[in-house]
C-alpha cells in the first residue's frame, strides 16, 4: 500500500528550532545588556550564542539528513511498490493470454473434431451409397443371371427333347444293326474259337517241344560243368603231389612276403569298407524316391548280408599261418587289366566265388527291375557298383574281385531281367550258379606246367 507524509509530521522540531532561535536572541540581548557592565561576561556569552548556534545548525542538519532519508524510503518504497503492481499486471496479462490461447486450442480441437466427424459421416454416407449401389447391381446381375439361366435351361430342355428324339430313332436303327452284326459276331467267334483252340493246341506242342529241349540242354551244361570242374580238380590234385606225393610248399620268406603283403590289404580294406557300406543309406532313399520297391527291397537284402558279412570278418580270429593259400604255390596263371598274373587253387576259388555271387546277386537284381517295370540298367545297380559281397581282402587285388564279380552280376542281371537261364543253371544245394564253360571263358585260367 502507498505511504503518504503530512506536511505538519516535523512541526516539534520546527517548534524546538523556534525556541532555541528566540532563545538565542533574548540571551543576545541580555548579552548585549551584560556586554555593558563586564567585557569577560559579554565573551562568555559570545561563546554560549556561538555553541547554541552551533547546536541548532547541527539539529538542523540533522533533521534535514532524516527528511531526506525519509524521503529516499518513501522513493524506494513507492519504486517497489510500483514494481510490484507492474508484476501482478505482468502476471495477469500473461494470465489472460494463456486463458485467450487455450480458448483459441480449445476452439480449434473442436473445429477440428466437428471437420473430421463431418468427414467421417461423409464417408460413411459415401460408402453406404456405394454399398447400395453394389448391392444393386449384384441383385441386377442376379436377376440377370437366373433370367439367362432360365433361358438357358429351356433351351437345353428343348435341344433335350429333339436329342431324345433323335436317339430313339437311332437306337432303333442301332438295334437294327446290333441283330445283324449279332448274328455275323457269332459265326465270326466260332471261327475265332476253332482257330484258337488249334492255335492253343500247336503253342502247347511247342512248349513241350520247348521244355524238354531246355531239359536236354540244362543237363548237357550240367554235364559239362562236372567235366570242367573235374578236370579242374584233376589238375590241381597232379600240381599238388610230387613224385614221392607231398604236397609242395613255397620258401618260408615266399610265405612271410604274402602273409605281410595280405594283412596290409586286408587291414586297408577293412579300413574304408565301413565308409562304402554307409554310402548305401543314399542309394536307398534315391530308389524310394523313384518308386522302385521291389529293387529297394533287393537292396535292403543285399546290404544285410554285407553288414552279416562285416561281423563275421569281425568276430574270428583268423591265422595266417594256418592259411594254405600263404605256403602254397600258384598252379595258374591268368589275364587281367593287360596283365598276366599268377596263382594257386585257393585264389582261384576265390575267383570262380566272385563270378558266382556276382552272377546270382545280378539275377536278383534283374528280376526286381523287371517288377519295377524299369529299363535295362545293371550299370547302375548298388550290388554292381559295390561288387564287394563275398570280399574280405584276402587272396586277390580289390579290383580283381570286383572285376570278376561284376561280370558274373552282368550275365545274371541279362538272365533275371528277360526271364530266362542263358548264362546259368541250378545247382545242387538250390542256388543258381554259373555255367561253367561261360565261368572258364570269364576266368581264362590256364595251368603253369
Amino acid at each position: 500500500m502507498k505511504r503518504t507524509h503530512s506536511p505538519f509530521a516535523t512541526w516539534p522540531q520546527a517548534a524546538l528550532l523556534g525556541l532555541l532561535v528566540a532563545a538565542g536572541s533574548g540571551a543576545a540581548s541580555a548579552a548585549v545588556q551584560d556586554n555593558r557592565d563586564d567585557p569577560q561576561q559579554r565573551r562568555e556569552q559570545r561563546r554560549q550564542q556561538a555553541h547554541d548556534q552551533a547546536d541548532a545548525r547541527r539539529e538542523q542538519a540533522r533533521q534535514q539528513s532524516e527528511q531526506r532519508e525519509q524521503r529516499q524510503a518513501q522513493q524506494r518504497e513507492q519504486a517497489q511498490e510500483r514494481r510490484q503492481q507492474a508484476m501482478r499486471d505482468n502476471e495477469a496479462r500473461q494470465r489472460d493470454f494463456r486463458e485467450q490461447a487455450q480458448q483459441r486450442e480449445s476452439m480449434q480441437r473442436e473445429s477440428m473434431q466437428r471437420e473430421r466427424m463431418q468427414a467421417r459421416q461423409a464417408e460413411m454416407r459415401r460408402d453406404q451409397a456405394d454399398r447400395e449401389q453394389a448391392q444393386e447391381r449384384r441383385q441386377q446381375a442376379r436377376r440377370d443371371n437366373e433370367a439367362r439361366q432360365r433361358d438357358f435351361r429351356e433351351q437345353a430342355q428343348r435341344e433335350r427333347m429333339q436329342r431324345d428324339q433323335a436317339a430313339q430313332a437311332r437306337r432303333a436303327e442301332m438295334q437294327r444293326d446290333q441283330a445283324d452284326r449279332d448274328r455275323a459276331e457269332a459265326q465270326r467267334d466260332w471261327r475265332e474259337q476253332a482257330a484258337q483252340r488249334q492255335q492253343a493246341q500247336r503253342e502247347r506242342q511247342a512248349q513241350d517241344a520247348e521244355r524238354l529241349r531246355g531239359q536236354r540242354e540244362q543237363r548237357q551244361a550240367q554235364w559239362a560243368d562236372e567235366r570242367e570242374q573235374r578236370r579242374f580238380e584233376d589238375a590241381e590234385r597232379r600240381q599238388q603231389v610230387r613224385e614221392n606225393g607231398v604236397p609242395q610248399r613255397v620258401a618260408r620268406s615266399e610265405q612271410e612276403r604274402r602273409i605281410r603283403e595280405e594283412r596290409n590289404r586286408a587291414e586297408t580294406y577293412q579300413r574304408i569298407r565301413e565308409s562304402q557300406i554307409v554310402s548305401a543309406d543314399r542309394y536307398s532313399r534315391s530308389l524310394e524316391q523313384q518308386r522302385r520297391y521291389a529293387q529297394y527291397r533287393y537292396q535292403q537284402q543285399y546290404y544285410q548280408r554285407l553288414r552279416d558279412q562285416q561281423r563275421r570278418w569281425y568276430a574270428r580270429n583268423y591265422d595266417y599261418y594256418r592259411d594254405p593259400y600263404y605256403y602254397t604255390p600258384a598252379i595258374y596263371r591268368y589275364y587281367y587289366a593287360n596283365n598276366w598274373y599268377q596263382t594257386n587253387r585257393y585264389g582261384a576259388a576265390l575267383m570262380r566265388q566272385a563270378v558266382n555271387y556276382g552272377y546270382e546277386e545280378g539275377l536278383r537284381a534283374g528280376r526286381a527291375d523287371r517288377e519295377d517295370g524299369w529299363r535295362y540298367d545293371y550299370r547302375n545297380s548298388y550290388a554292381y557298383l559295390d561288387a564287394g559281397y563275398g570280399y574280405n581282402g584276402y587272396y586277390l587285388d580289390q579290383g580283381a574281385y570286383q572285376y570278376y564279380f561284376r561280370q558274373g552280376f552282368r550275365r545274371g542281371y541279362e538272365d533275371g531281367y528277360y526271364s530266362r537261364y542263358r548264362y546259368g543253371r541250378h545247382g545242387d544245394d538250390g542256388d543258381y550258379i554259373i555255367l561253367a564253360t561261360v565261368l572258364s571263358a570269364i576266368l581264362g585260367l590256364q595251368l603253369l606246367h
